[in-house]
């Protein structure tokens, strides 16, 4: 099995990832610097560790993703019934 590296979770977005290896830790999911992100916290920048307008607005995406997969699914599972009763 391949080496992943250390486990991380971004302090923006909280998404959790493997660093594979790499000096730079950079979010895959909202792309935040995360040494960037804890040196402005440990400074007390206040917007050191909140998520940032791009990163809400991915979880809000993939949220609203998640929720039409579900209705799609739905609807499939819905069609299939009728298709199956008015075979009856």
């Amino acid at each position: 099995m391949a080496d992943l590296g250390n486990k991380h979770e971004c302090l923006s977005c909280g998404t959790k990832f493997y660093d594979l290896g790499r000096s730079q830790l950079v979010c895959p999911s909202c792309g935040e610097d995360q040494e960037e992100l804890a040196k402005g916290a440990e400074e007390g920048d206040p917007s050191g560790a909140k998520p940032s307008a791009k990163a809400k607005k991915t979880k809000k995406a993939k949220k609203t993703k998640k929720a039409k997969k579900t209705d799609k699914d739905e609807e499939s599972e819905d069609k299939e019934e009728e298709a199956s009763s008015s075979d009856k």
